[in-house]
């Protein structure tokens, strides 16, 4: 679809209809979740009555349905379609359109509502990595970058030693700061190398964690269509890696997009490892067997453990050689693609909704069952499942296990009796303490460290006009929160003389100042950044960055101190 909509910018217009599988999808408010995570551009219809479905006659997802200029419908095709397949038939319409003259080329306003989304430390955070160290590596989708964590003793908090990416969505290699990853999700860590599964470039990323630089290992940046072809990993194109799992050399892929697992060996060699292709519930030989969109990975014991979200099913995948051929891919929990729920139990009794974390500790499997809005674990040798942590209602409220709550968790990763947890559409990482049984948020320290945003994005401000004297001279800012902030301690205030002026740093509790020189009437420009929480719950936390407008009027006697207010608008968290 964008790719249609950059050929046809000023023709096309693109409607997107929801008709949910699953009840969680059902509601509008988790669809607005989605449209802003995947940043889709176009508008959406929550069609929750399957109204519009049946009105089009719609038999399966996807299905395109194309519409002329004067409201006829003139064809449909089920599955995944390229663009270049719709091309002339989008360009006889558009022919036989300006031969009738209805062809209106005068462009919609639409906005996108991510423009308007309040800045977070983190943006639909979606897998996480724990390790034995006291490390913590989190994919910040949402900002298209990877964060290095150290956490504190007591593991509840973490301090941002490292980011990895630029932070603007793109496929391009090189050192931190000047990388770029498109909504990246599975990491895997293989000595001091962590790969990334770096979904919407369908690639697979790797950090040098010595240098920080980053490189492409797999993949060509394009969405792979038709069959695997071989050659070397950087010229095979794939499709939606979302997790990973590596370990000797071997980095296995959930390829989501092909509903296969792949392999990657040594960086050298890459290929499907299970699954035939089509999507399926079938256990059985590995390349005869069938996924269905495997999002998550986890290995234990002689086992790949898979969480296959479209099945609401984990599978074990046997990794010991000598297993019979017949055997090697077997379904722990899960009937089919329409058999799911919120069900508790052994084995077939079991239900799930669209899983897509899984973790493997002390010989237990634990899953983000994501639209269940719950943390489970499974006994891999009983197929016994069992709610965790999640009262299964939507929100971010902390405390006992039972009454915790969690809003479509994603990824899960444990460290000894914690287990962190990507609290995907809270924009949280979560900590859960297994000894005691409660829930809360990881306080994030460092928060200067975060990229800032660049000038380009700082939303420009035009405040009051001050009068000051000639000469040397202070302006100093008063920053009232709205009600029910307070700034972080542990983050300073920034402010600085736009372009390029010394940042001036300042704590929570003073008025920040900058001293200027000033012979003649100006405008001053000011960039500022603020770090305000939540009152009642510090962690909870937002970055505010904005450019300030500030004209002033200097006079011969005028003063030397001045005060101008600047309110902050912070949205809704």
């Amino acid at each position: 679809m964008r790719r249609l909509r950059e050929q046809f910018p000023n023709e096309l217009v693109v409607i997107g209809i929801h008709s949910a599988k699953f009840p969680s999808e059902h509601l509008t408010a988790n669809i607005r979740e989605a449209v802003l995570r995947h940043d889709i551009r176009h508008p959406v219809a929550n069609d929750a009555g399957f109204q519009i479905w049946s009105q089009y006659a719609v038999r399966g997802w996807p299905t395109i349905v194309l519409i002329d200029p004067e409201g006829y419908y003139v064809g449909s095709q089920s599955g995944e379609i390229q663009a270049e397949a719709l091309e002339p038939t989008i360009k006889t319409m558009i022919e036989q359109a300006e031969q009738k003259g209805v062809l209106d080329r005068r462009p919609l306003e639409l906005q996108p509502e991510m423009v308007v989304e309040p800045a977070r430390p983190l943006s639909y955070p979606s897998k996480l990595l724990a390790t034995s160290d006291g490390r913590l590596f989190v994919a910040d989708t949402g900002h298209h970058r990877i964060l290095e964590l150290q956490l504190t003793e007591d593991g509840t908090a973490g301090e941002i030693r490292r980011v990895f990416g630029s932070g603007a969505a793109g496929l391009k290699d090189g050192p931190p700061s000047e990388a770029a990853f498109r909504g990246p999700h599975g990491l895997a860590l293989e000595g001091e190398t962590l790969y990334v599964a770096d979904t919407d470039n369908h690639a697979i990323r790797a950090i040098d964690l010595g240098s920080g630089r980053v490189r492409t290992v797999a993949g060509t940046g394009q969405k792979a269509h038709g069959r695997f072809t071989l050659g070397p990993p950087t010229s095979i194109p794939l499709r939606s890696p979302w997790d990973l799992y590596a370990e000797g050399g071997v980095v296995f892929i959930a390829m989501a997009g092909s509903h296969q697992i792949w392999v990657l060996l040594n960086e050298e060699q890459l290929g499907p490892f299970a699954g035939s292709g089509y999507e399926a519930l079938v256990d059985g030989a590995r390349s005869k067997a069938g996924f269905n969109q495997p999002s998550g990975l986890a290995a234990g014991g002689a086992f790949l453990f898979v969480a296959d979200a479209e099945a609401s099913a984990i599978r074990a995948i046997v990794l010991d050689p000598e297993a019979p051929v017949d055997a090697q891919v077997r379904t722990l929990v899960g009937e089919g693609l329409f058999d799911f729920g919120d069900v508790d139990g052994t084995g077939p009794e079991v239900r799930l909704q669209h899983p897509t974390g899984i973790a493997y500790a002390d010989g237990a499997v634990f899953i983000a069952d994501s639209y269940n809005h719950k943390i489970k674990r499974l006994n891999p040798s009983t197929g016994s499942v069992a709610t965790l942590i999640g009262s299964g209602m939507t929100g971010h409220a902390d405390g006992l296990f039972d009454t915790a709550q969690l809003f479509e968790p994603e990824g899960v990763s444990p460290m000894g009796r914690l287990l962190y947890i990507a609290d995907t559409n809270n924009h949280l990482v979560r900590v859960a303490d297994l000894e005691v049984r409660t829930l809360r948020i990881l306080v994030l320290r460092g928060l200067d460290r975060l990229h800032q945003a660049s000038v380009e994005e700082r939303a420009s401000i035009r405040l009051e006009p001050v009068t000051l004297g000639r000469g040397n001279v202070t302006l100093t800012l008063d920053i009232p929160l709205p009600p029910g902030y307070k700034l972080n301690p542990q983050a300073p205030r920034t402010l600085r003389e736009a372009p390029d002026g010394e940042v001036r740093t300042f704590g929570p509790v003073e008025a920040p100042s900058i001293d200027l020189h000033l012979d003649s009437d100006r405008t001053v420009v000011l960039d500022l950044t603020l770090y305000p929480c939540q009152e009642q719950d510090e962690r909870l936390c937002l970055i505010h960055d904005a450019r300030l407008i500030v004209p002033v009027h200097v006079v011969a006697d005028g003063p030397t101190d001045g005060r101008i207010q600047y309110r902050p608008s912070l949205g809704h968290m």
